[in-house]
């Protein structure tokens, strides 16, 4: 299971995207981890809740890391 902590920056992993056909473009910011789930912020990436929010709870197996220069790390 991937590691990550606040302010990394991190995409759904290739296997969501191709399970799920969508996706590839969304980029968020972990907000918190709690176990398996990171709590991540897609503000611009994902439709806002009816209260605005963006933060959504992931599993983080379903996440992969997203480096500095825009890389994403494959899984």
């Amino acid at each position: 299971m991937p590691k990550f902590k606040p302010g990394d920056t991190v995409a759904f992993s290739q296997s969501v995207i191709r399970r799920t056909g969508h996706g590839a473009s969304a980029r968020g910011v972990v907000v918190d981890v709690t176990g398996p789930v990171a709590r991540v912020d897609w503000r611009g990436s994902w439709i806002p809740h009816e209260d605005g929010g963006t933060v959504r709870s992931i599993p983080a197996a379903n996440l992969t890391r997203v480096f500095a220069d825009g890389v994403v790390f494959g899984d």
